[in-house]
């Protein structure tokens, strides 16, 4: 899928809990996580060496607004792989910690990654879309003088329209979203070809969406509108295979009928390729997800290498119907606030034993999640052959770790184990009996059944 195209930068800044005596670093510390301030620098108390210990956190200066610079483009996938955005580097965004009594604290691990639109880290973006209730989303169809509509305006929606029930599954119904088409094909001023690619930075995508809605805007009443979606005559070749998520911020976005919107999409011809779950990844950016599959690539052996962090697993990587288990994260479900914090059970101390139940269903302990330093994070969920990941070769629990310091496309999520005979991960899932070590954390599935999977953690 294409990754999302920003705009600003965001300032890093650090928030800590007031501290009453003298810190230096390597001195013992009482907790995984905890932060506080000592004469005027910021430390963090992280576990090194079998010890907890204080770690002084580097506070990054703001940069000026950079220039895009391109990123590499994947060319290896299942299917066919879009083009990429250009994207600038930003310095990392604010995160305040979470309140004390919040038993998942330690597990927040900040957005660190620099980029300022998309990230795996908490608190998610503020100019992301919302993530809950209803969503409403105008749809403007737009075809080209050298590709004229010769389908219905209701054909065309139909491509898209099943993207609102997988976001309903996804989200155990928390997220509804609403799209409104304008049944009108609304012709653009110059051909599909000069247009294309539709990522090529950030002011040519944001000029093309203007035009559509400007064209539009007589039929529409966006003041009430969340998001636009503007689907490009689904036959035109012409305008490319990347249709981008459309994530502004710092104000770059649009107002329209007094209503400001800051996020959307723009189809392309390789929706045909994707499907309606095109639009799902893409609004999972507009969402504040980042890319799961790699913007590089290492291996030309192997035609996944492009998906070598995660395999077939989130469709923020390889977002196909016919892939393995495309269903969201746990992790991802929790950031966006379809997952409550009593289904996470945040570890403390040394070894901890829990049921977790299937990420496909609405009840139960959903992931046991470890800390490891300060952006990283080992997640432990439960797969079934359900829904949307009905696909699922092997049952069993996911074992990942998050690093928010990653940027999309650079591994911010990695599953383990990544067998290298098992390109598509699909033994990944652990099953009963079976157990991984990652940074020095050993899991180990003591049962796994209709239920879910009970499994032992232990900090080595």
């Amino acid at each position: 899928m294409k990754r999302v195209l920003m705009v600003a930068t965001l300032v890093f800044s650090l928030i800590s809990l007031p501290s009453f005596a003298a810190v230096k670093v390597g001195d013992k510390c009482p907790k995984i996580g905890k932060t506080t301030t000592s004469n005027g620098s910021q430390f963090k108390c992280i576990k090194k060496n079998k010890r907890l210990v204080w770690q002084k956190v580097k506070l990054i200066t703001p940069l000026p607004s950079p220039t895009p610079t391109p990123t590499p483009t994947p060319t290896t996938s299942l299917t066919p792989t879009p083009i990429l955005s250009p994207t600038p580097t930003p310095t990392p965004s604010a995160t305040p910690p979470a309140l004390p009594s919040d038993p998942t604290v330690n597990c927040r691990v900040p957005v660190f990654d620099g980029r300022g639109d998309v990230a795996i880290g908490f608190p998610r973006i503020s100019d992301r879309l919302k993530s809950t209730g209803e969503v409403i989303t105008k749809v403007v169809m737009v075809d080209f003088p050298d590709a004229q509509a010769t389908m219905t305006p209701q054909q065309a929606f139909a491509k898209v329209s099943q993207a609102s029930d997988l976001f309903d599954e996804l989200s155990y119904g928390r997220m509804k979203l609403v799209m409104q088409p304008t049944y009108k094909w609304y012709r653009m001023g110059q051909n599909a070809k000069s247009y294309a690619p539709l990522n090529q930075s950030f002011a040519h995508h944001r000029a093309y969406i203007a035009e559509a809605a400007a064209l539009a805007d007589a039929d529409i009443d966006f003041s009430k509108t969340d998001a636009i979606l503007i689907l490009a005559n689904p036959d035109a070749k012409e305008i490319g295979n990347s249709g981008p998520a459309f994530t502004a911020i710092y104000g770059n976005g649009f107002t329209l009928d007094g209503k400001y919107i800051a996020n959307g999409a723009t189809s392309a011809y390789d929706l045909n390729y994707w499907g309606y779950i095109w639009l799902n990844h893409e609004f999972g950016h507009a969402l504040g997800l980042p890319d799961l599959y790699a913007f590089t690539r290492q291996d030309a052996s192997n035609p996944m290498d492009g998906h070598r962090y995660v395999g077939e697993y989130g469709l923020m990587g390889l977002s196909s119907l016919s892939a393995n288990s495309p269903g969201f994260l746990a992790w991802e479900r929790w950031l966006l606030g379809w997952l409550d914090n009593d289904q996470i059970h945040c570890m403390e101390g040394k070894s901890t034993s829990n049921l977790i139940t299937p990420i496909q269903r609405k009840s139960g302990l959903k992931a046991v999640i470890v800390p490891i330093s300060f952006t990283k994070v080992l997640v432990i969920e439960s797969r079934r052959a359900e829904g949307v990941d009905k696909n699922l070769k092997k049952a069993g629990a996911l074992i990942y770790l998050i690093d928010s310091a990653n940027q999309s496309g650079m591994g911010p999520v990695k599953i383990f184990p990544a067998e290298n005979n098992d390109n598509r991960r699909l033994q990944s899932t652990r099953g009963e009996g079976e157990s991984v070590t990652v940074e020095g954390v050993t899991v180990t599935v003591k049962k796994s059944d209709k239920d879910g999977d009970l499994v032992e953690v232990i900090r080595n």
